[in-house]
């Protein structure tokens, strides 16, 4: 499996980035708000545009091709040709295709494996970007699996380990980690429970136009957890998220806001829509955010 040299990694890069600064963390954060996404259970994210990377050798582009074709068998061809050879983004997107069932069979052990590659081989001091995204990226994604357990990988649910990845994730500004600290603060997993905390790094992935991040604001100002009760500001997060997201990919997030609107007056609806329009004004949304990987 993978776990010790993952841990092992993120403990002593973790303490490095201790005293990171806020600038820093920003400035990484415009690049990965770009690019990144989130959870087993949301959609997947948009592949980087590798092919001028030295290592893209012409298995990848061929597997790249046949990945945007559809034609996923033959992707997995090359791409398991290219990770014989220990190419970590072919493991990449391996991780991807067994953890979504992309031509092969779901398969959570093999996915969390792939994963578990990218994230060893994770280097603080990697210039070039884009691996450096990759890696970030498999670091969430293994975090994930500690987050909520998996039997089908044979992963324990582990709050402290998964939190600490997240964090280390979370200094370069990917917002599936904010968000999923968030959820962690607020119930007190892995850490002591602070929702005022939480309900920050909601904030800074929503900021990031991360659509679950979105969603999960709408329900707190729904319920009134944590902040005051406000239908209004509900709507808002949820007609936020419902633009960042496609029904296909999210349809729980149109299900919800139809449910709401369905019990809000129009005075609501107008309200919560200019609201939503100053903060999108503010925090544009980047498509890629969202969507699956091409």
């Amino acid at each position: 499996m993978l776990a010790r040299g993952v841990v092992a990694t993120v403990a002593v890069v973790a303490a490095c980035f201790a005293g990171f600064s806020d600038s820093a963390r920003a400035e990484d954060g415009d690049w990965a708000s770009d690019f990144y996404s989130y959870l087993p259970a949301a959609p997947d994210i948009k592949a980087p545009d590798l092919d001028f990377i030295p290592f893209w050798t012409d298995d990848l582009k061929k597997a790249k091709r046949a990945y945007k074709d559809g034609d996923f068998d033959k992707a997995r061809k090359f791409f398991e040709r290219a990770s014989d050879d220990n190419n970590i983004v072919a493991d990449w997107y391996l991780g991807h295709m067994y953890r979504l069932g992309r031509g092969v069979q779901r398969d959570d052990a093999k996915a969390f494996s792939y994963y578990g590659r990218v994230a060893d081989a994770f280097d603080s001091e990697e210039s070039d970007q884009n691996r450096l995204r990759i890696m970030v990226d498999a670091l969430v994604r293994v975090a994930d699996y500690y987050r909520t357990g998996s039997k089908a990988a044979g992963v324990p649910q582990n709050f402290d380990r998964a939190s600490r990845i997240y964090r280390l994730a979370a200094t370069y500004g990917h917002p599936a980690s904010q968000y999923a600290l968030g959820l962690m603060a607020m119930k007190g997993q892995g850490m002591r429970k602070q929702p005022e905390q939480g309900l920050r790094w909601l904030l800074a992935a929503a900021k990031k136009r991360y659509a679950p991040a979105e969603a999960a604001l709408g329900d707190l100002y729904w319920k009134g957890e944590i902040v005051r009760r406000d239908r209004t500001r509900a709507i808002m997060w949820y007609l936020l998220a419902r633009s960042t997201t496609r029904p296909g990919e999210q349809p729980e997030i149109y299900d919800r806001l139809d449910k709401m609107l369905a019990e809000t007056s129009e005075a609501e609806r107008l309200e919560a829509e200019a609201r939503a329009t100053v903060w999108a004004d503010q925090y544009p949304a980047d498509d890629e955010a969202n969507q699956q990987p091409e």
